[in-house]
C-alpha cells in the first residue's frame, strides 16, 4: 500500500474479524486498534474496562450502568451517548496521524467521510460461528445459537441506534468478505491483495 489509509473492520461474531484485523495490520505494519479505545475511554470515566464487556450491554446493544457507583447518578443515555462521542474523539485522532487498522467502535460510520477510508465488513455462515462460540467460549451447544444471535443482535443495536444505517448491510462498505471459507492466513492473504487493488485503482 502506497499511502496512509485506514481500515476499519466490522463484523460478525465468530467470524474471525477480530484476528483477521490484528494480522492483517501486522502484515502492512500499520497501526492496530481494538480494545484499547474502550480502555482509554473506561480511564477517562474513572471505571474498569470491563464495563465494555459484550456480556454489559442490554437488549438494546446499548451499556448498561445498573451497579456501577461510579456511574450511578447518570443515565444510561447519557453515558453511552458520551461512550459514543468520545469514540468519535479518539477514532478521528487516529485517522489524522496515522495508517490503522480499526476493529469495530463504529469506525467505518465516523470515518465515512475520512478519505482513504477503507471499509470492510467480515461475516460467516451461523454454523462455523456457532461452533467456533462452542470452542472458544465453552457454550454449551443447546445455548450456542442463541448466543451468536444475541451477540450480534447486541452488536447492531448500538451502531443502529448511533448511526442510522443497518450494521451489516454491504451498502455501507467497500468490501463484505466471507471468512469462512478460508483460514485466517488465507483471509488476510486475500484481503491485503482487494485493499491493493483499491488503493492503487
Amino acid at each position: 500500500m502506497n499511502k496512509n489509509v485506514i481500515i476499519t473492520i466490522s463484523r460478525q461474531f465468530g467470524s474471525n474479524g477480530r484476528e483477521i484485523g490484528r494480522q492483517l495490520a501486522e502484515y502492512l505494519d500499520i497501526g492496530y486498534y481494538n480494545k484499547e479505545i474502550m480502555e482509554v475511554i473506561a480511564n477517562d470515566f474513572g471505571i474498569d474496562p470491563d464495563f465494555f464487556r459484550e456480556e454489559n450491554r442490554n437488549e438494546q446493544g446499548l451499556f448498561s450502568v445498573a451497579g456501577r457507583h461510579k456511574l450511578s447518578a447518570i443515565t444510561e443515555l447519557s453515558v453511552n451517548s458520551e461512550v459514543y462521542e468520545k469514540a468519535c474523539e479518539l477514532i478521528q485522532g487516529i485517522s489524522q496521524r496515522e495508517s490503522a487498522v480499526i476493529v469495530g467502535r463504529w469506525a467505518d460510520y465516523i470515518l465515512k467521510d475520512h478519505p482513504n477510508t477503507i471499509k470492510l465488513f467480515i461475516y460467516s455462515d451461523l454454523e462455523t460461528r456457532i461452533n467456533w462460540s462452542i470452542s472458544e467460549y465453552k457454550v454449551p451447544a443447546r445455548k450456542a445459537r442463541k448466543f451468536v444471535h444475541d451477540k450480534d443482535e447486541r452488536r447492531a443495536g448500538f451502531y443502529e441506534f448511533y448511526t442510522g444505517q443497518k450494521w451489516g448491510d454491504a451498502m455501507n462498505y467497500d468490501i463484505c468478505f466471507n471468512s469462512a471459507s478460508y483460514g485466517i492466513e488465507e483471509s488476510v492473504d486475500i484481503i491485503e491483495r482487494m485493499l491493493n487493488q483499491n488503493t492503487n485503482s
